[in-house]
């Protein structure tokens, strides 16, 4: 079996796993763990991804030189 099917097969079983933990967790199945917390942790990280993309993309446009035809002179 090629190197791509068979990572592709444990992405597969992975999304599997991770998706049924997920769902148990925001339905307040799994004692000891706080269901609002499902819902709070991904949306933490997508406003930190969000910011991470602004900040870079400052970035970007701060070390990018100018064009010569935008210059002065």
């Amino acid at each position: 079996m090629k190197l791509g099917k068979v990572f592709g097969l444990f992405l597969m079983l992975l999304s599997i796993i991770l998706a049924t933990f997920y769902a148990t967790w925001f339905f307040g199945f799994i004692k000891g763990l706080d269901p609002e917390l499902a819902v709070k942790v991904p949306i933490l990280i997508i406003v930190l991804f969000f910011f991470f993309v602004v900040g870079w993309a400052g970035y970007v446009m701060y070390t990018t030189p100018m064009p010569r035809s935008l210059r002065k002179g």
